[in-house]
């Protein structure tokens, strides 16, 4: 099934292409290419209520391409002009809370209960 051009929406990277935004196994969002490619890694098919969902295609446990679904390329890796979002800064102040090697050097005991 092709979408809609009521389905597709500007690039979420900036490169100002039309893509599909698909919503993944693990409900994270996945810009693909709307038209199928032979060469594509990504499987997407419309359920129910009729949100596109997309799953991989790639990988040793993945399920072959279903009859209802479409094999599509995901967008970032057709268009050189998208640049996904950098990593976002760290938090002020983070580092104070951050996990250090404990020593158990100069700690007192646990207090023992009695009865």
């Amino acid at each position: 099934m092709i979408p809609t051009k009521h389905d597709l929406e500007p690039c979420p990277y900036g490169c100002r292409r039309t893509v599909l935004v698909t919503i993944t196994g693990r409900g994270r969002r996945l810009a693909v290419d709307p038209i199928p490619d032979e060469r594509g890694n990504t499987a997407i098919w419309r359920d129910g209520p009729g949100t596109w969902r997309s799953r991989s295609l790639a990988g040793t446990d993945a399920m072959p391409l279903l009859s209802y679904e479409d094999r599509v390329m995901p967008h970032v890796a057709t268009s050189p002009a998208c640049h996904p979002a950098p990593p976002a800064p760290a938090l002020p102040g983070l580092l104070a809370f951050t996990a250090r090697p404990r020593s158990t050097r100069g700690r007192l005991p646990h207090p023992r209960r009695t009865r």
